[in-house]
């Protein structure tokens, strides 16, 4: 574990307590339909109980029958980003940290809400695994992927 100082706090990448209960309790059941209009291929939603990746354009015409999987701490993880914990005077702050190979950083609150610039000026809170994935496309054009 590495600690890192920025500014006037102590920065720490912080392990995740991961187990298959946290991961199970990460699914929604949402109370309205899910519109095609909100999903793309790649998208992870929940498919008869299951995670699953929308493989095809055709399968999103069922998006009806899908539900969105909620956002939490695991997936963030899954899809890469690195815990930070960083202590004040004040108090302690988490932060969820993505590294893109070009050295721009993708970050979220401990919220799971978008940190940086206009971006955390969004109209609506990032509640599902989905809507993440399509903001992270819509900004760098790239796959938000579970990193294996």
């Amino acid at each position: 574990m590495k600690t890192v100082r920025i500014s006037s706090a102590t920065c720490t990448p912080v392990p995740l307590n991961s187990g298959k209960q946290a991961f199970i309790a990460s699914f929604a059941r949402k109370e309205q339909i899910m519109e095609a209009s909100e999903l793309r291929i790649g998208n992870y939603t929940m498919d008869h109980g299951h995670p699953e990746q929308i493989p095809y354009g055709s399968d999103i015409d069922s998006a009806g029958l899908m539900d969105p999987i909620l956002l939490t701490e695991e997936w963030v993880v899954k899809f890469g980003f690195e815990r930070f914990e960083f202590e004040y005077e004040e108090g302690n702050e988490t932060t969820y940290v993505l590294e893109k190979k070009n050295g721009h950083q993708f970050v979220l609150n401990e919220s799971l809400q978008p940190m940086d610039g206009e971006i955390a000026m969004l109209d609506y809170k990032l509640q599902y695994v989905h809507q993440i994935q399509n903001l992270y496309f819509a900004l760098t054009n790239e796959e938000l992927m579970i990193k294996e």
